[in-house]
Order: C-alpha cells, then structure tokens, then sequence
C-alpha cells in the first residue's frame, strides 16, 4: 500500500510568489523549487506584449514567463529568495517577482509516475 500524501490544511496562512522573468528560464526555476524547496504548487507559461521604450518610444516585443507558486507562509521567504537568484532578476531589466497573502489554497495529489505500481 502507497503511504497517504499530506496536502497542506485548506485554510492557513500562504504565500502567493509570482515572478516575471525572460522567457526560456521557468524550467530551472520550476525544477529548483521542487528540488531545494519540496514545493510542488507550481505554474509556468509564458506570455507576449509589446512596449516602448522611454526616450525614443520605439515599440518593441517581448517575451517572458509568468511563475506563480503557492507556499506556507513560513516558507514564503525563502522562496522568493530561490526564485529571485534562479531566475537571474539579479540582473538590471530583468524581470520581477512579487509576494502577496492568500488565505486559502487547494492542494494537488501528486499522480503517480508512469511504471509505478498503484493499488
């Protein structure tokens, strides 16, 4: 018999990060979170806009990749940390992540690998 997974309680204290960043880097960051963190309340795509640029305003297109993920509150900082050095936002105009509240969050039972035996 599989051992039960344990979600997070349905009600609590969580943390929303949401972290723009140029587009081609959600994997890593996604695969460091799993890895570094355990966090699996994650979500990557990816997205187009058009801007200007300030002295010239020329139009321009760009691509990024929008990250959400869904963390306790006492792991909320630690996290935005991760994101923020894997996604490389260290770097001038390269993105932006942000942290807010939630209240509530749904957990979501890891299915079981393609081989593995399910009883």
């Amino acid at each position: 018999m599989t051992e039960p997974v344990h979600l997070p309680p349905l009600r609590g204290d969580f943390r929303v990060i949401t972290c723009l960043m140029p587009a081609g880097r959600g994997a890593a960051v996604m695969e460091a979170l799993r890895s570094e963190q355990g966090v699996v309340s994650v979500s990557v795509h990816h997205a187009r806009g058009i801007g200007t640029h300030s002295l010239r305003h020329r139009v321009y297109s760009d691509e990024k990749q929008v990250l959400t993920a869904v963390v306790v509150a006492e792991q909320g900082d630690a996290v935005f940390e991760l994101v923020y050095f894997t996604a490389g936002l260290n770097a001038p105009h390269a993105g932006m992540v942000m942290m807010g509240h939630a209240f509530r969050a749904a957990g979501v039972a890891l299915l079981p690998l393609v081989g593995e035996d399910v009883q």
